[in-house]
This record gives structure tokens, sequence and C-alpha cells, in this order.
């Protein structure tokens, strides 16, 4: 026991170790605290504090609190010891903080009075916590939302690149670039966005007059090779200038823009490695670091996907126009003694194609005409509806009669098993004959064709679906073509334009073709196409063709 202790030091005592062990909890707690007078001078700082600001307590006790707090916030500290003075406690405050690299870094503070029992308030505590990567990964999150948002619009690639530099500018980065390996391996090809807008065009000129050599040590291609994201905390070091400048005009540019930190990730999809999004900040003290890589990296891989996306549609863009010239010929042909007018409108755009061709096929008496459509739409029903029409060009010069041309079609359709393999189709044979224009003509499952005579119109039609079974039944019929008489064929497109309500039959074309009979061909089948066009209401649901032909006028 004691006996110098009285009892008027035990609330002495537990005073001290309450301060002892609030001491303790301060030093030990992973937020950042410190102390500050009423004039801003700091007065405490714990080891979290040193961790987030990088000054040591010996640094900072006894400096202005001005020393954390950037230019453009300068104001923000007055306000606070105005309101710490009347007592108040601000509840976790999101600011902007400066660190001893220079670094600007997110920040929430709740700051607090400090009372003295008899003095009052001589102070605050202020208690911080990092949410740089908070309000990072939130920016980036926001960023995807908006970048898939504009990325729907479109699937074009130049377009998508675009949206996404432009999106990234400025709420992740003053300046953001994608990089794109070529097919020669060097990178280039650069799309940019920036906050200046003299620094995007710039910089994509750079690139495109001096790629990126693969094998170099611009942060890029150390990307590509290493396939990871990576940092550049600071981008003004000799060593770090020395790998990035390309040439005078890009030092001028870096020197003009005020490059500060980089980051880099590499944009791979499905296998393939599509380039680099650099990721830069710019006449700012904002900094990237490696708590961003993670971030980036998901960043890049959704950037990568769209990227991608946007090319496959564009090489099945391609390779569906390439499909598509196969189911016409490029110009109809001309045939001594016959006006020839035709209009092929296809469905959709791009990769959106369907089944309709028609193909005229000069001979030495006159020509044959074909017109068909096969089952389905996209590159399968058109990779059908091409083999049929070369398949006709090959079977005319071997076979005279329409209606045994057809029936060899019915059994080469047979032979499949795909939902592709029915079509329906008019094939014409008109031969001269003197002065004269006799045709012959079958007809497998499809809209009839329409002869348009001084009498009245006729329709020609019947027959079966070709691929269905064999020995498939077709319709035949066989005429004169006068002179100012017309045929006109059509796809099942025309007749069924626009929703169910507006869809006509071979009776609607008849009447149509005739009331035009006066009318020149073109004028004739552009009234036809019109006609579709307004039942439409918009884009055509399928393909269409229209097609008709004269005997020219003597």
């Amino acid at each position: 026991m004691d006996l110098n202790r009285t009892a008027s030091d035990e609330p002495y005592d537990r005073a001290e170790e309450e301060r002892h062990r609030l001491a303790q909890v301060v030093e030990s707690t992973q937020d950042a605290v410190l102390s500050k007078n009423l004039e801003g001078l700091i007065t405490s700082w714990n080891p979290a504090a040193e961790r987030m600001y990088g000054y040591s307590a010996k640094e900072t006790i006894g400096e202005h609190i001005s020393l954390l707090i950037p230019a453009d916030h300068k104001n923000e500290e007055l306000e606070i010891l105005a309101r710490v003075r009347r007592g108040e406690r601000v509840e976790t405050y999101e600011t902007e903080r400066i660190r001893k690299d220079g670094a600007r870094i997110d920040v929430a503070l709740t700051i607090s009075p400090i009372k003295h029992p008899k003095r009052g308030i001589i102070g605050a505590s202020v208690i911080a916590r990092d949410v740089t990567a908070q309000k990072r990964r939130r920016r980036a999150q926001e960023f995807l939302v908006a970048a898939s948002r504009e990325l729907e619009v479109s699937l074009d690639f130049d377009r998508t690149a675009r949206t996404i530099v432009e999106t990234a500018v400025p709420d992740l980065a003053e300046l953001c670039v994608i990089d794109l390996v070529r097919p020669d391996g060097w990178v280039g090809e650069s799309i940019v966005a920036a906050v200046n807008p003299e620094a995007a065009p710039a910089l994509e000129e750079i690139r495109r007059r001096a790629p990126l050599d693969p094998g170099g040590a611009h942060p890029v291609t150390q990307v590509l090779r290493a396939g990871r994201p990576m940092v550049w905390r600071d981008l003004t070091s000799p060593a770090v200038m020395q790998d990035v400048v390309q040439n005078e005009q890009h030092r001028q540019l870096i020197e003009d823009t005020h490059y500060q930190s980089a980051a880099v990730a590499p944009l791979v999809a499905r296998g393939s490695t599509l380039g680099a999004i650099s990721f830069l900040h710019a006449s700012t003290d904002l900094r990237y670091d490696d708590a961003d890589l993670q971030l980036l990296g998901e960043l890049a891989d959704r950037a990568a996907l769209a990227l991608d996306n946007a090319r496959l549609f564009e090489e099945r863009d391609r390779i569906a126009q390439n499909l598509q010239r196969g189911l016409r010929p490029p110009e109809p042909p001309y045939v001594p003694g016959l006006d020839l007018s035709v209009v092929f409108v296809p469905y959709g755009e791009g990769m959106e194609i369907g089944g309709d061709l028609y193909d005229i096929l000069t001979t030495d008496d006159g020509c044959w005409i074909v017109i068909g459509d096969v089952a389905g739409k996209g590159s399968a029903a058109a990779g059908v509806a091409v083999a049929l029409r070369h398949s006709i060009r090959g079977l005319a010069r071997q076979i005279d009669e329409p209606v045994e041309l057809l029936a060899q079609l019915n059994e080469m359709l047979l032979e499949g098993n795909s939902l592709n393999d029915f079509a329906t189709a008019v094939l014409v044979r008109l031969r001269r004959d003197g002065e004269r224009w006799r045709f012959k003509l079958a007809t497998a499952g499809h809209p009839p064709a329409i002869h348009v005579e001084a009498k009245g119109p006729a329709q020609l039609g019947g027959g079966a679906v070709l691929g269905a079974w064999a020995d498939s039944p077709l319709g035949q019929h066989e005429g004169e073509l006068l002179a100012e008489e017309t045929l006109v064929l059509a796809t099942d497109g025309w007749f069924e334009a626009g929703p169910a309500s507006t869809h006509v039959g071979g009776e609607a074309l008849a009447a149509m073709a005739h009331s035009f009979a006066d009318l020149d061909l073109a004028e004739m089948t552009e009234a036809l196409r019109q006609d579709a066009i307004s039942r439409s209401g918009g884009p055509l649901r399928d393909d269409m063709v229209l097609l008709a032909v004269r005997p020219e006028a003597v």
C-alpha cells in the first residue's frame, strides 16, 4: 500500500490514465488523426497521418494546416475554423488534400472542437480517411455506365474507340489515348481525347507519323510486352521522359500539356491484343499509383471487349456486303432490243441481309431473267442465295427450258440439311423472234409475275417451293411480249412491306403495274418502290427486288 497517496490524488490518476488510454487509441488507429489550434497551427500528428500525408510529426507540428490544402481550396479552412469556434462538429466532409510528394488525394474529414475546461474551445481534432480509391472506383463505374450507354448507339470501331476516350475525360484523366497494334506489329493509329482541345489531334498526328516500336522502351510498348497494367507516378523525371518522348514535336507537346502521371493497361479480348489504353494526368497535382492497377485493368477489359465487338461486327459487315454483292449483278446488263429496270433494296444495314436474289444472263438470242427468295435471313440465307444464283448461271449454259432448270435447282436444295435450303423463284427465258419477243416462264412458289398487256394485267404464278420434296410441281407459262407490254417481277419484300394489315397480294401488284403502264420503266419501278416504303412506315423488314422488262420502242 502506497502510504504517500491521498484521496485527492485518485481523480488525477484516473484522468491521467484516461488521457494515456486515448493517446494509445489515437496512436494505433488506422485513421489519420491530427489536432490544430484556432489559428490553424498543427498541434498533434499520429502515425497514420504520417502514412497518409507523407509528413512526419516533426515536419508538421507547429506548421499551418494550409500545408495540406490545395490552392483551389484555400478558403475552405477559414470556414471550417469559423464553425469550430461556434462549437459545431463537421461530420464526414469530403474534400481534397495534398501529400508531401505533391499528389492530390480524396479524403473524408470529421472535425470536432477541442474544449478546455476553463478556456473553452481551443482548437479542433481532425480525423481523416483516404477515400481516393473509393472515389476513383465510383468515377470508373460512372464512366462504364456512361460509355456503355453511348456504345449501344454504334458498333463502328472508330466511333467506339472515340466514345471510350471521350467519356474518360476529364473524370478519369486529362488525356486518354487508345493505341492500336497495327498489322505490321508497330503501335499507332491512335485515338485521343484531351481536356486541352489542341493536344488530341496533335498526339494523333505524332503517332501517325512516328508509330511506337514494339521493342522500344515507351510505356505503351512496355505494357504490351508485359501483358499487365502499369503505373508511372512521375512522368517528369528525366529517366521516364527519355522513354516517353518520341521526337521534338512530342517533347514540346508534353511540356505544353504538362504531363504528370500515367496509367497504361493492355486491351486484350478473346485472346487477341488490340492495343493499349493510357490514362494521363496533366496540368494537375493528381497522381496514379499502384492501388489503381486493378481498377484500370477492369476498365481496360471492358473497353477491349467493346472494341473487339465492334471489330467483329465490322468484319462480319464486310463479309455480309460481299455476300450481298453476290446476290445480284453489279449492274443490269444491256440486252439489245429490251428495256430493263431493277430496284434492289437490301434488308436493314450492314450484316442484316436477307436471301433475295436476281440475275440477268444475256444470250445470243435474248436473255434469262431470274428472281428468287431463299428462306430466312442473315449470312446463311445469303450463302444459299449466292449458290443458287451461280448454279443458275452454270445450268443455263446446258439447259434451255426454264422448268427443267428449276427442277435441277430443286434436286440441289433437297440435298441440303439446313433451314435455309428452301427457295421460291421465277425464271424467264426471253427470245427474240424477228421483231417479236417470246417468253417461257417457270415459277416455284414465288409471288406471281405480272404480264401487263393492253387488254389488262395477267398473273403468272404457281408451283411449289424448291427444296420441299422431290418432283416438286412447277408453274409453267409462255407467251409473247409485244411492244409497250411489260413483265413485272417482285419478291415478297414488296408484298409484305409494313405490318400485316398493309400486306398485299398479286392482284395489287397487277393493278398498280397496269396503272403505271404508260410510265418509263425506271419511273414504274420507282413508283412501286415508293408504295412499299410508304406501307412499311420505316425500314423494310425484308429484302425487296423489283424488276421490269419491256421491248424497246422501234
